[in-house]
């Protein structure tokens, strides 16, 4: 089980299921502790770490078909991301 993508697709759910890339930084910290290092600049862009590991993790999700992509940074939970979680 990895535990950043459970913390997406839950934040996802927590949004009736369709959410902006924004809406997932701004809530994440319910579903998941975000460590020092997560929490730190870094030199691609200078933004918190744990946004890279979000973008990467959705992508993985959106391959494994538990989420859709609706349009830019715009995501849907789909059946078996709910699946996933319930």
């Amino acid at each position: 089980m990895n535990v950043w993508e459970i913390a997406i697709l839950k934040c996802i759910e927590s949004y009736s299921g369709k959410v902006m890339l924004q809406q997932i930084y701004e809530r994440l910290s319910s579903f998941i502790k975000l460590t020092e290092d997560d929490l730190r600049e870094t030199e691609w862009g200078g933004r918190p770490a744990y946004q890279h590991q979000v973008r990467s993790h959705i992508v993985n999700l959106c391959q494994a078909g538990e989420l859709n992509r609706i349009s830019r940074g715009c995501y849907s939970l789909t059946d078996k991301g709910r699946k996933r979680i319930n």
